[in-house]
């Protein structure tokens, strides 16, 4: 559609303007060469695949050991698990909102709340990491700062 041109309804040309936003724009090109390189070399998607799966094996299973019901996703970088009541401490938490705030106070830990459906608390596995022995540091590490908290489900 180059050189279009309309005029009529201010609603009519607002909606017809977002369409055309939203159907003749495209991911940045060297976001698509990416993509391109990555279909075309399935070694590097199972590489990274691998890499995932084993980072949310160590997250689920340390998120386990806290007393969160954790679950391997079967397709994210996120792992959504339930938002403690409150901890050993006496502090409570109404919200996931609540607890992540305390989290990032007095863990320096950063999770996403989720509260719309229920207290939820978003982890990820998308961390840096330059070896397998890093990447179960950064979870163990992860761990740790948690574990002091005592907290209570």
């Amino acid at each position: 559609m180059e050189n279009c041109f309309i005029c009529g309804n201010p609603k009519a040309v607002q909606a017809f303007a977002t369409v055309k936003d939203n159907t003749d724009s495209g991911q940045f090109r060297a976001i698509q060469k990416a993509a391109i390189t990555a279909l075309s070399n399935i070694s590097i998607t199972e590489r990274t695949v691998e890499k995932y799966s084993r980072r949310f094996d160590a997250l689920v299973n340390a998120l386990f050991d806290l007393g969160f019901n954790a679950k391997k996703p079967k397709g994210s970088f996120y792992c959504y698990v339930q938002a403690p009541r409150g901890t050993e401490y006496g502090d409570t938490f109404n919200t996931a909102s609540e607890f992540s705030d305390y989290l990032i106070r007095k863990s320096l830990i950063s999770t996403v709340p989720w509260d719309d459906a229920g207290a939820y608390i978003r982890f990820s596995v998308t961390f840096e990491a330059d070896s397998t022995e890093k990447e179960i540091q950064i979870v163990e590490e992860m761990k740790n700062r948690v574990k002091r908290l005592k907290l209570k489900f």
